[in-house]
């Protein structure tokens, strides 16, 4: 089964009875697992559209509609004081029978009552979407959208043709000279390329990349800000190698062979981190350098800070490019300023917010309302919607 048709099954389920063969594939796809993070997202969705508050429904309740989703014939809606939709009845009894687990965040601390969730008014903050500008060698620029596909430019001897959210480059790479292009992204917009020598590259929000329109000379350089995902084609003889240009520190260096790497390096986080998928790179700051091998992270502060490497949290580094916001432990000031770039927001606070650390997945498809109301059932955080500006308040236990 698709992902496509587990999405479909969702959508019928949501408004009418399933047959018994579609109730069963439902079944087995949510028995398995393997839809595990598109069944969730649904479920979130629905049940914050709802804005229901008989979530803590009696253990009777629960039970029935436990019965209900997991009988072999068409469901029926639960006759009951509590009665609403019947995908509600169904996710509530999904997430109570513990068949999807953490569809909220978890808190680290003894559970309080929860805030309203009506602090959060109604704005829904749309998410980002595929969008960039691509700046060409001599500083002409083109909108890189879903309007404006097919056939673009010609760099030299290089073709750019843009379709589907990605730019391509196709060329002989015989310039006489190398022909420098800038793709970026803004806040609110990601972007995937494909280089003149096959490297795929994949922008996150406030992201960009310089780069040849086609490789020229004894290595292939390419210069970046913000969080970029390499996956690189292999040439020995000609190595890659990645020029890291974040404000306030000095100039990083990353050189490869042939690998998969992300490259973490905005201006207002902590460090540049650089997360090794595959192969091998060398990270270089100055004098100080050293060789990751996959599964580790190099790790550099600014202003001359320490330089270090340790075993990497490969799914939360890379859970941007699967579509994802994933935190472990994560403090709510690194989770807000991933939502201010994604959803094109201003953060504000409104107390001490040092020691509220969060755990959780959902998709970054959410809209921003949605996402916060999740945060706000882990009962450590309220949020308020000004326009694009939301202040974070810590809840204060009772």
């Amino acid at each position: 089964m698709t992902v496509a048709e587990i999405r479909q099954l969702l959508e019928k389920y949501k408004h009418q009875p399933l047959s018994p063969d579609e109730l069963a594939q439902l079944q087995q796809a949510v028995a398995s697992g393997a839809f595990e993070e598109e069944i969730k997202a649904d479920i979130l969705h629905t049940l914050h559209a709802q804005s229901a508050p008989e979530v803590e429904w009696p253990e009777a309740e629960k039970a029935a509609l436990l019965q209900q989703v997991l009988q072999t014939s068409p469901l029926q809606p639960v006759r009951g004081p509590y009665a609403r939709k019947r995908w509600t009845y169904a996710a509530a009894a999904v997430l109570a029978a513990g068949i999807i687990t953490s569809v909220a965040f978890l808190m680290r601390r003894p559970a309080t009552k929860a805030p309203m969730a009506a602090a959060v008014k109604s704005n829904p903050l749309a998410p980002g979407s595929n969008k960039a500008m691509l700046i060409l060698a001599d500083n002409s620029t083109i909108t890189l959208d879903s309007n404006n596909t097919g056939a673009l430019a010609v760099q030299g001897n290089t073709q750019i043709s843009n379709t589907n959210g990605a730019l391509t480059y196709k060329g002989n790479g015989d310039n006489k000279q190398p022909l420098y292009n800038t793709v970026a992204t803004p806040r609110g917009g990601q972007y995937q390329l494909t280089l003149a020598d096959g490297s795929k590259i994949w922008l996150n929000a406030a992201s960009s990349i310089r780069f040849p329109a086609a490789f020229t000379g004894n290595e292939r350089l390419v210069e970046i800000t913000g969080e970029v995902y390499f996956e690189v084609a292999q040439q020995a003889d000609k190595p890659f190698r990645v020029k890291v240009t974040t404000p306030g520190m000095e100039e990083m260096s990353i050189t490869v062979l042939g690998t998969s790497f992300n490259v973490m390096a905005y201006a207002d986080e902590q460090a540049v981190r650089t997360t090794l998928v595959d192969g091998a790179v060398k990270v270089a700051r100055g004098t100080q350098q050293s060789l990751l091998k996959p599964g580790y992270q190099a790790s550099i502060e600014p202003d001359g800070g320490t330089f270090t490497t340790s075993t990497a949290d490969v799914e939360q580094a890379l859970a941007w490019k699967e579509g994802k916001f994933r935190f472990r432990n994560t403090n709510i000031r690194t989770i807000m300023r991933q939502l201010a770039r994604w959803y094109d927001i201003e953060v504000a606070y409104d107390g001490n917010v040092s020691d509220i650390d969060l755990t959780g997945v959902i998709s970054r498809r959410e809209d921003a309302d949605a996402l916060l109301k999740a945060l706000e059932t882990t009962q450590r955080i309220k949020f308020t919607v000004d326009g694009r500006t939301i202040t974070a308040k810590p809840v204060t236990p009772h």
